[in-house]
């Protein structure tokens, strides 16, 4: 099971440099993070034809943040919904607790990761349906991965959310 789904990490001969920044990992979208080459802990985070912007993470929290967000995605067994109702936010992460990052704007800002022993979840703001594409207020796109597929079901159990399932099945 690839370690990196969601984004891609570019591998040596694929960094590219613009300025003193060192373009080392892009989405399937517009967003590309690069480290600097003066101070190689500093994460900078920018948009196709945008400026870069510091992160709030060093790069060593970065990486640690980036990989859980990828397990979330590319676990053995996940769920997912796009608009779950923020009421529901503390059944749903009660087995979780959250991680401490100091945050990033991918996709977009306001997303917070929690983990278990064997789960991981990325919880982020809704966007509305229609553009311009902002926050839903009331709402959290939810991700939950798990590498043991039964202890997603309590998520099932939930009222008033059809999850997207995929992978294994106990």
């Amino acid at each position: 099971m690839p370690l990196i789904t969601v984004k891609r990490m570019r591998s040596p001969e694929e960094i590219t440099t613009e300025g003193r920044k060192a373009v080392f990992l892009e989405d399937q979208g517009e967003d590309f993070w690069a480290f600097d080459l003066d101070n190689p802990m500093d994460v900078y985070e920018g948009k196709l034809y945008g400026d870069w912007e510091k992160a709030n993470e060093d790069l060593s929290e970065f990486l640690i943040h980036n990989a859980l967000n990828e397990a979330a995605y590319g676990a053995r067994a996940t769920r997912s919904w796009d608009a779950v109702p923020e009421s529901l936010l503390a059944e749903i992460l009660s087995p979780m607790e959250e991680v401490a990052f100091g945050g990033w704007r991918w996709p977009s800002p306001g997303g917070r990761v929690f983990v278990s022993d064997a789960l991981v979840a990325n919880i982020g703001p809704a966007v509305e349906d229609s553009a311009p594409w902002g926050d839903r207020p009331g709402y959290a796109e939810v991700q939950i991965g798990s590498s043991r597929p039964g202890l997603l079901s309590y998520l099932d159990e939930i009222e008033g959310i059809d999850w997207l399932k995929s992978g294994a099945v106990d």
